[in-house]
């Protein structure tokens, strides 16, 4: 007898712990950190979506009460545009480049109306017929453009709010007399009341969409907003061809180090071992490149670019491919650029290792930068071949990933942006 109720407890003990352990997987599974508690998603939030179809048109969506993990985008109301290839917040605005229809070249504004549709609210126009409208919105009343017709070495100025230019800062001493001459083309950053603008001085080659520098190096000049004088002209050898394109922002301020970051990408139809694409860095309180300072593309992968850039807390995200790729050639080993090779990666500014993030591979059809929101990093991904299009977001203390959403039927993420009520 002392045997068999002894052998029971036994076995209620282990049918008791079986249930615990059962329970608890459960409550690992709906967990927040696991994206299945639809109770976590914030109610004070609104979230801002761009898709696109495979000719880049899509539509801009408002969430706020009708947010999910998996979100079917059907029946929604948005604004429809001809290149939705995502945009920039500032508080509840939203500014994109180009009009709705992409015909129009210059800086669009746009809000969320009362009956939560994304709507049109002003339209600054560039000069220019082409597709070169950079600009920087630094708050409700400052905003920097550049537009070639009014002067490749003149930046631009405007009322953000009124969405009219108000004046120009010239930068015309800075000529060398080079065919193809400009600043703030590709990147327009602002730290201590001053400007960071990538100087440009060359000339373009057939068939070659970037400008070939007459120098093989990198311009940075720095202007000075209270003394409105250019303070400096720092120069860094061994990469050119600061920036990309006018909607492809490569250059990142970590809020929490000071320091600003830059990606080049070098010549991407030779990709030059010699001039690799490289992060570089001005730190905190300086003018002058960190000539202590690169990270190179080559540690990691060549030929490729690092086509984003992230910067928070001394550490660095960007995608980095799993195989050598080509954006001219279309692919290099038979990949393409725009293949499931784009992986994202934490970067130690002070280590260079790299780590791959728990996230899914990308393939390079949505070009928006990492953000930085309540504690956490949110990060874009299209993955044709897991069939996922949506957003991760990555705790930089825990280290932890969650799912934020994934889109259901609904075409590519090419934007996501995050409106506090």
């Amino acid at each position: 007898m002392k045997r068999s109720n002894s052998l029971r407890s036994v076995l209620a003990g282990i049918a008791a712990s079986m249930l615990l352990f059962s329970c608890s997987s459960n409550d690992d599974n709906n967990s927040p950190e696991n994206g299945n508690n639809d109770d976590t998603l914030p109610k004070n939030e609104t979230w801002v979506i761009y898709n696109g179809a495979a000719n880049w048109s899509g539509g801009i969506y408002a969430l706020k009460d009708n947010k999910s993990r998996e979100i079917n985008l059907s029946g929604l109301p948005f604004l429809q545009v001809a290149s939705s290839l995502g945009g920039r917040t500032l508080d509840k605005t939203l500014f994109k480049v180009n009009d709705v229809s992409n015909t129009k070249q210059g800086i669009n504004k746009m809000g969320i109306d009362a009956t939560g549709k994304i709507v049109d609210q002003g339209f600054l126009p560039s000069l220019s017929n082409a597709y070169e409208s950079n600009f920087l919105v630094a708050s409700a009343t400052e905003g920097y453009y550049w537009d070639k017709v009014r002067g490749g070495l003149k930046l631009q100025t405007f009322n953000p709010t009124t969405m009219e230019r108000t004046g120009e800062i010239d930068f015309s001493s800075l000529s060398e007399g080079q065919p193809l001459e400009s600043i703030g083309q590709l990147i327009i950053a602002k730290r201590d009341n001053k400007l960071y603008l990538d100087l440009l001085l060359g000339s373009k080659a057939a068939g070659n969409w970037q400008v070939t520098p007459s120098t093989n190096d990198v311009a940075i000049a720095v202007y000075d907003l209270t003394t409105k004088k250019i303070e400096n002209v720092t120069r860094m050898a061994g990469t050119t061809n600061l920036g990309v394109f006018i909607d492809h922002v490569l250059w990142s301020l970590d809020e929490v180090t000071g320091d600003l970051y830059f990606a080049s990408v070098s010549d991407m139809k030779v990709q030059s071992s010699a001039l690799s694409s490289k992060i570089l860095r001005i730190k905190k309180g300086e003018v002058n490149f960190d000539t202590t300072f690169a990270i190179d593309m080559k540690t990691y992968q060549f030929p490729a670019e690092f086509n984003r850039l992230f910067a928070h807390n001394g550490k660095i995200y960007t995608t980095i491919p799993s195989r050598a790729v080509s954006y001219y050639g279309g692919g290099q080993h038979g990949v393409k650029y725009r293949d499931d090779v784009w992986f994202w990666n934490e970067i130690d500014a002070v280590t260079k290792k790299a780590t791959r993030l728990n996230m899914p591979p990308d393939n390079f059809y949505t070009t928006q930068n990492p953000f930085f929101h309540n504690g956490e990093i949110y990060f874009l991904s299209n993955s044709t071949s897991d069939g996922f299009s949506g957003v991760n977001q990555y705790n930089p203390s825990t280290g932890v990933v969650k799912q934020t959403f994934r889109l259901k039927e609904s075409g590519r993420i090419m934007g996501f942006n995050i409106i506090k009520d």
